[in-house]
C-alpha cells in the first residue's frame, strides 16, 4: 500500500493521509523522491488494528516500556544538535581510577622582596640583608674598632721600648717594662679579635653574594619557579633561620595518585597518563617520569601513594590541584565501548541515554572499564549494538524531566 503526501509542511515533518490498509502487521517505510535525491528509509514494523478497542489493548501491555522511556522528539533533536553511536567493540588499554594530587618536586620548593605570582630565575636578586652582629655594629664600627686596637698595639710597643731602654738605664723599676709588656700582649689580643669579627662579617656577606664594602648581601633564588608565598617585610628584623620566601617550580610537577590496595600491582606498570580535574576537560595524555611509591599504605585511606613526575610547560596543573587520574598500562583488552560525549554523571555514577526508539530513551549507569582517548570501554550497563546517544545527552536528560510519552506521537 502507498500513500502519497505533499510536500513537508516544514524542514524534516512528513505529512501523509489515506484509508489504513486491512488490519495486520506492515513493515513501513519513507521514501522521499525529489530533483537529484531518492532517499528510502526503513521505519520497521507496524500494526494496524481493526478499531480504537484493539489499539488501546496492544498499548496497555506495552505500558511498562512506555512508563520507563523518556521521550525526545525529532524536531528538537534536528534544531538542537543530536547523534547516536552504536556500542562497538574495540581494543583499548587497560586503565586505572583512582583519586589524584598535584605536588611540587622534592627539591623544588624553597623557602626564600618580590610580588606572590612572579616568576624567578635562579640566582635571581631577591632582596638585601643587613646581617645583625651580637652588639649591633655594622661593617664602618667594626673598621674603626679595628683602627683604634691598632693604634694602641702601636703605641703599647713604643711604651715597651721606652720602659726597657730606661730600664736598662737603671731609670725605672723592673716592674714598668712588666707591665709595659702586658699592655703590648693585651694589645695584639684585641687587635686578633676585631680584625676576626670583620673578617667573618665580611665573609657572610661573600657567601651571600655581597660586597666586603658594603653592610648588606645579596639573597638570591636559589630555584626558578614562581614566587608563592612573601613572609618578609621591608626593613623589618629576623632570626637566624626564619623562611623568608617560598618559591615553587611550576615546569615540573609531581602528580600523586592514591591507588587501592587491588590495582597496586597494575598501576606500577604506568605507562601513560590522563587528569580530570572538575569543570576543565580531560588532559593530552602525559608521559610520567621516575614512578615510585614508599611500598607502604596509608593507615587512613588504605590505599598507596604512587608518585610520579611529570613536565608542565604551560602550567596547566596547580600546585595543590585535585582530581582524578587515569593510568594507562601496556596491556590491550576488547571491550563494548561508547564514545566519551555519550557518558554523563550522577552523583559520582557514570551513565548513558539508550535509545529504544526514534523518540524514546531510556537512561542506563554503567561500569567504566577503561578509557582511552575519545572512547569509553564499559563493563556492564550496555550491550553490543544498542545504540546510545553520542551528541545532545543533556537535553535529553532535560527532556527526562517530563514523565513519560507524550499522549500523541511526533508526525513524521
Amino acid at each position: 500500500t502507498t500513500f502519497m503526501g505533499p510536500e513537508p509542511s516544514r524542514p524534516g515533518v512528513f505529512r501523509v493521509e489515506g484509508v489504513p490498509p486491512a488490519p495486520g502487521p506492515y513493515r513501513f517505510s519513507l521514501t522521499l523522491e525529489m530533483s537529484g535525491l531518492s532517499d528510502r528509509h526503513d521505519l520497521g514494523v507496524v500494526t494496524v488494528f481493526a478499531d480504537d478497542a484493539a489499539a488501546r489493548v496492544a498499548a496497555q501491555s506495552g505500558a511498562m516500556e512506555t512508563a520507563e522511556a523518556i521521550a525526545y522528539l525529532k524536531e528538537p533533536q534536528w534544531t538542537n544538535g543530536f547523534a547516536t553511536a552504536l556500542v562497538e567493540e574495540a581494543e583499548l588499554r587497560t586503565s586505572i581510577r583512582a583519586p589524584a594530587m598535584i605536588h611540587p618536586l622534592p627539591g623544588g620548593e624553597a623557602n626564600v622582596l618580590l610580588s606572590i605570582g612572579d616568576r624567578v630565575q635562579p640566582g635571581q636578586v631577591l632582596a638585601r640583608l643587613e646581617p645583625r652582629l651580637s652588639e649591633g655594629a655594622d661593617r664602618a664600627t667594626l673598621a674603626a674598632e679595628v683602627a683604634e686596637t691598632l693604634a694602641a698595639l702601636d703605641a703599647a710597643r713604643a711604651e715597651q721600648t721606652r720602659a726597657e731602654r730606661l730600664l736598662a738605664e737603671r731609670a725605672v723599676p723592673a716592674r714598668r717594662a712588666e707591665d709595659a709588656g702586658r699592655a703590648l700582649r693585651v694589645a695584639e689580643a684585641r687587635l686578633g679579635a676585631a680584625e676576626a669579627r670583620l673578617a667573618q662579617r665580611d665573609e657572610t656577606l661573600r657567601i651571600g653574594g655581597g660586597a666586603a664594602s658594603g653592610n648588606a648581601f645579596v639573597l638570591q633564588a636559589p630555584i626558578g619557579g614562581r614566587l608563592a608565598e612573601v613572609m618578609v617585610t621591608l626593613g623589618a628584623s629576623y632570626d637566624e633561620g626564619a623562611p623568608l620566601f617560598r618559591i615553587v617550580r611550576t615546569d615540573r610537577v609531581e602528580v600523586e595518585v592514591q591507588v587501592p590496595a587491588a590495582n597496586v600491582v597494575v598501576a606500577r606498570e604506568t605507562v601513560g597518563l590522563r587528569l580530570e580535574f572538575p569543570g576543565q576537560p580531560i588532559s593530552p595524555e602525559l608521559e610520567p617520569d621516575h614512578v615510585h611509591d614508599s611500598g607502604v599504605l596509608d593507615p587512613t585511606t588504605r590505599a598507596l601513594a604512587l608518585q610520579m613526575e611529570i613536565e608542565n610547560p604551560d602550567e596547566q596543573l596547580l600546585i595543590g590541584q585535585v582530581g582524578t587520574a587515569l593510568l594507562y598500562t601496556r596491556t590491550r583488552q576488547q571491550w563494548p565501548v561508547v564514545p566519551r560525549t555519550a557518558v554523563l554523571t550522577e552523583s559520582g555514577r557514570p551513565y548513558v541515554f539508550v535509545q529504544l526508539g526514534g523518540e524514546r530513551f531510556v537512561r542506563r549507569f554503567i561500569e567504566i572499564a577503561a578509557t582511552e582517548g575519545d572512547l569509553v570501554a564499559v563493563q556492564r550497563g550496555v550491550m553490543l549494538g544498542e545504540r546510545v546517544v553520542a551528541q545532545g545527552a543533556y537535553e535529553v536528560q532535560l527532556a527526562s524531566a517530563a514523565t513519560g510519552l507524550p499522549a500523541e506521537g511526533h508526525v513524521h
